[in-house]
This record gives structure tokens, C-alpha cells and sequence, in this order.
């Protein structure tokens, strides 16, 4: 079951599970990510459609918004992502203390409500991020049409193509435990491998809790077991 609404005039949906565990997760999309009034990617796509059911199944209550299309983690974004938080835990039953699942560019959002919120960021998922947007600038050059049309998107979310966002070290001193989950051979951020192995590397280092998982395009049913074992082993304490 799910329910839609407008927020901010952007579409929201709130998928409800049959036994309820009293735990939330956040969905924070990439590029492709979308909410209508009466659907979303995470409804139309085979693949998505079957990680909200097994979300669900698992007795997790889900969320997230159309979040202004692409955004390219703008300051829009975020403080619309922190105001349908705050909406959520006023309307539901739910711990305070959230889940965040963000792929691709959805994980600068997820840095900077760290900044917000983090308090109430129980764990956090990174989906073949977009960490770095100067690096992923970077990687793209030598694409000319596509570059072109990345730089007029960024121009666009943030009125200023000279934007500068790498959330490295906000992902490095995160207390909450993190994980990683990258699909090596089907990347769009392919060139953030070492920023992410430098996470790692630092977080270990500090003894902060990090997992990371490299998954086959045609193992992505694996995606969701994954994610669902980690959310709940950080759950341990209410």
C-alpha cells in the first residue's frame, strides 16, 4: 500500500508495510529518479518495484520525493529531503532515527542532511554514489554532448556552473555506520572508486563502522538482502 502528496509542489509517495517494524528508510535517488502523482520509478521499474517489496516485506515503512528531478544535491534539495522528514515522524509511528538509501548523485543530499540531522540518521546505504561532483565532472569531459548537458543541469540546480561539492570528508567522520553497495559493471561514477576506498581506509582507521559490497549487474536481487542485513544489525539499540 502507498500514498501520495504533494509537498513543496514535488510528489511525494509513503509506502506502507502490512507488519510495520517501526523503522524508516529514505529514499534519496539518482538521475533517473522520479515521483508522479500516481507513480515513481520505484513502482514502474521491475527491479525497484521488487526492493520496496522486499523494504516492506522486512517491515520497513519507505519515503522519499521527486526532490525538484535533478538536483545535483542543491541547497533546494536537501532542505526539502529535512522538511518531509520532519512531516514524516509528525504524521507516522515511527523511531525518530532513520535509515537513508541514496544512489548516485542522491548521496550529496545524504552528506549534507548528515550536517542537519544526524542525530537522527540511524545508518546510511550509498548506492554507487556520486560523491565527488568535481570528479564526476571530471570523468565526463571527453564526453562533449553529455558534459554539455551536464554542466547546463548543474547550471540549472545550483545558478552557478562553478559549483563545487565533494562530500569526502562529511562520509570520513560520520559516526553512524555506513555501507557501500557498487555495481562494477554498470557504473555511472565509475571514477569515485578511490574516493570510496579512501572512506574506507579513514573510517577503518577510526574504527567507524563501514561495509562495502561489489555486486554483477545480474546479481541486483543481492542488492536489497544486502541492504536489509545491514539495517537491521544497526538496530540492535532503539
Amino acid at each position: 500500500m502507498f500514498v501520495s502528496f504533494l509537498f513543496d509542489q514535488q510528489w511525494c509517495m509513503l509506502h506502507y508495510p502490512k507488519r510495520p517494524n517501526g523503522f524508516a528508510v529514505l529514499i534519496l535517488g539518482d538521475q533517473q529518479h522520479y515521483v508522479h502523482e500516481n507513480s515513481s520509478v520505484w513502482i514502474e521499474n521491475t527491479g525497484r518495484a521488487k526492493m520496496i517489496d522486499q523494504l516492506l516485506e522486512a517491515g520497513y515503512t519507505v519515503f522519499y520525493s521527486n526532490l525538484f528531478g535533478k538536483n545535483w544535491g542543491n541547497r533546494q534539495a536537501v532542505d526539502h529531503a529535512y522538511n518531509l522528514y520532519q512531516i514524516i515522524m509528525r504524521k507516522e509511528i515511527l523511531n525518530k532515527k532513520i535509515h537513508i538509501f541514496a544512489e548516485g548523485m542522491g548521496a550529496l543530499i545524504a552528506a549534507q542532511l548528515i550536517l542537519l540531522m544526524e542525530n537522527n540518521i540511524r545508518s546510511i546505504v550509498l548506492f554507487s554514489p556520486c560523491i565527488s561532483l568535481d570528479d564526476h565532472l571530471q570523468q565526463e569531459k571527453d564526453r562533449k554532448f553529455y558534459y554539455k548537458k551536464l554542466m547546463k543541469e548543474i547550471e540549472i540546480a545550483h545558478k552557478d556552473n562553478r559549483v563545487k561539492l565533494n562530500m569526502k570528508e562529511t562520509y570520513e567522520k560520520l559516526m553512524q555506520p555506513l555501507c557501500f553497495i557498487q555495481v562494477v559493471d554498470q557504473n555511472l561514477y565509475k571514477d569515485q572508486q578511490s574516493i570510496i576506498h579512501a572512506i574506507i581506509q579513514i573510517r577503518k582507521q577510526h574504527k567507524r563502522q563501514v561495509n562495502n559490497h561489489f555486486i554483477l549487474q545480474e546479481n541486483r536481487e543481492y542488492i536489497t538482502k544486502k541492504m536489509i542485513k545491514f539495517l537491521q544489525e544497526n538496530e540492535r539499540i532503539i
